[in-house]
């Protein structure tokens, strides 16, 4: 579930004590909060402690995953492509597996 709104949180924390079978108070005293605290998450109050949340999410099995919004540009994507496949494309000519040896320096390729 993507969150976006703290209302969003609230819905995945309630939606994950309900999966588990907890009722909101076995996961209040789990997390270390009040009912009362947890019923203001559950609706998505704005001004929660920061830990306390993170700790109501650990109670109900749920970690906080950060992702960019920003789009890498087009062009350093193709440029990161580019480099990869050059990179490939030199170690496979410089490279001999009939011989067991890397062409670039001539020495035997270890086998581990």
């Amino acid at each position: 579930m993507e969150v976006h709104t703290v209302r969003d949180l609230g819905a995945a924390v309630r939606q994950a004590r309900r999966r588990r079978g907890m009722s909101q108070a076995e996961l209040a005293e789990l997390a270390g909060v009040s009912r009362e605290w947890l019923v203001r998450l559950e609706q998505g109050h704005p001004r929660l402690e920061a830990q306390l949340v993170l700790d109501a999410l650990a109670a109900v099995g749920l970690t906080v995953l950060t992702t960019s919004t920003e789009q890498p540009a087009e062009d350093t994507v193709e440029a990161t492509w580019d480099d990869l496949l050059s990179g490939l494309s030199r170690r496979t000519a410089n490279h001999d597996p009939a011989q067991g040896e890397d062409t670039t320096t001539g020495e035997d390729r270890e086998d581990g």
